[in-house]
């Protein structure tokens, strides 16, 4: 809509009275020059009286407008409102439905507003959409809505995706909304963020899980916030895609210890290995010595390459951990279990073991390593009766390797 400008500039005048030298017997630009300094010296009744006059004589609409912007300074609004339908209602006129509809405006009618923009609405992008919030606001939502998708057509913009959307929504369809917004979101244009976040405020993450992704996916690029890493790696873990959840951590850092259980998950012991240092150098926790002790075992033990240098690796690694704190059950009994399998020191290997019963008494595979250091030992009865304890605490299948110890143990012979 049009500002309306009450005082006429210079220029404009200027170019009236060039543009006015027609009328041989009525001293045009004498008239138009007087309009000019009556204006001036703010005379607007006598400067209106002239465009008037002007106007009558040359039924010109420039005048006429020129004579409302004058009468308006001290006319009743309303008034001028009336005038400006009743020469409307003579001859249609673009410049004076502008005009009215911002008159309507600052009388706060939005009937008279719209009906006025109704007059006016020919094709142009921002009278379409002052049209289509009129309709908006004033209920007429299927109207507003057929004007948004026409501009959408023209110019496919974000600002009358946005009407398209806020209407669909208000009208209960958004299932219609996000359907039209993800083919948008698809196509090559270019989006804004606002646009991913109106989307995934349409759907259930659960029904479109692979569109969700999309969405967060261009959210993150688009911002770099890594709250979306979050919720990336929430849809990975619903679709189990844990392969996906590896490949966003290993880009993003954002996770270490996800990214190490993980790689775990998938026996890739190798990478979990590589991820202990920067868990250790940021977090300072023992733990981690501890970890890295069994990764150190395990790595060398995929490769058949345990030998005295790898154990003698993994204890100091072990005693560095408890030195500093770690006090849990399973490393006691992982350290105990392969001091004892490798015959390096049962008597150690064992004290560890009880450690971790003492932790955890009823533990099947902790009262196993227990059992077979005790054959180590020779100490049949001893290994026996923990073994007896195992099948009364598991009655369900056991392990082949708690099997395979039973085997050897119902054969051990005190010395």
């Amino acid at each position: 809509m049009k500002i309306i400008k009450i005082v006429a500039s210079l220029l404009l005048v200027v170019n009236i009275v060039h543009a006015s030298a027609k009328i041989n017997n009525y001293n045009e630009d004498e008239e138009i020059v007087k309009a000019i300094y009556y204006t001036q010296h703010k005379k607007n009744k006598e400067a209106a009286a002239i465009w008037k006059k002007l106007f009558e004589k040359t039924n010109e609409e420039k005048f006429l407008i020129e004579y409302f912007y004058a009468a308006l300074s001290f006319k009743d609004i309303k008034d001028v409102i009336k005038e400006i339908k009743e020469s409307l209602n003579k001859k249609k006129s673009k410049d004076l439905y502008e005009l009215l509809a911002s008159l309507y405006s600052k009388e706060g009618d939005t009937d008279g507003v719209l009906d006025s923009i109704e007059h006016i609405q020919d094709g142009n992008v921002e009278s379409m959409y002052e049209l289509a919030y009129l309709y908006s606001i004033k209920g007429k939502k299927d109207k507003a809505l057929n004007i948004y998708r026409k501009i959408y057509k023209k110019e496919h913009s974000w600002d009358a995706l946005k009407g398209i959307l806020s209407i669909l929504s208000s009208q209960n369809k958004s299932k219609e909304a996000a359907n039209i917004l993800w083919k948008a979101l698809k196509s090559k244009t270019r989006m804004p963020k606002d646009a991913y976040l109106v989307y995934v405020g349409l759907i259930d993450y659960k029904k479109v899980p692979n569109r969700a992704i999309f969405a967060f996916k261009q959210l993150f690029k688009l911002t770099g916030d890594r709250r979306y890493i979050k919720q990336l790696i929430s849809l990975y873990l619903f679709k189990k895609d844990y392969d996906s959840i590896i490949k966003i951590l290993e880009l993003t850092h954002y996770d270490q210890n996800l990214l190490y259980e993980l790689y775990l998950s998938k026996q890739e012991i190798v990478n979990a290995y590589k991820t202990i240092d920067s868990l250790y150098k940021s977090s300072k926790e023992p733990k981690w010595l501890a970890e890295k002790a069994i990764l150190t075992y395990e790595i060398a033990n995929k490769f058949n390459a345990v030998d005295d240098k790898v154990i003698k690796r993994m204890s100091e690694l072990f005693e560095e951990a408890f030195s500093k704190g770690v006090k849990d059950a399973t490393y006691y009994n992982y350290y105990g279990y392969t001091l004892i399998e490798h015959n390096k020191d049962i008597k150690k290997g064992l004290e560890l073991v009880k450690k971790a019963i003492e932790q955890e008494p009823n533990n099947i595979y902790y009262l196993d390593s227990l059992s077979w250091g005790y054959y180590k030992l020779k100490k049949c009865k001893e290994a026996k009766e923990v073994m007896r304890k195992i099948f009364k605490l598991n009655k369900s299948k056991l392990e082949d390797d708690i099997l395979k110890h039973n085997d050897k143990i119902k054969k051990c012979k005190d010395k």
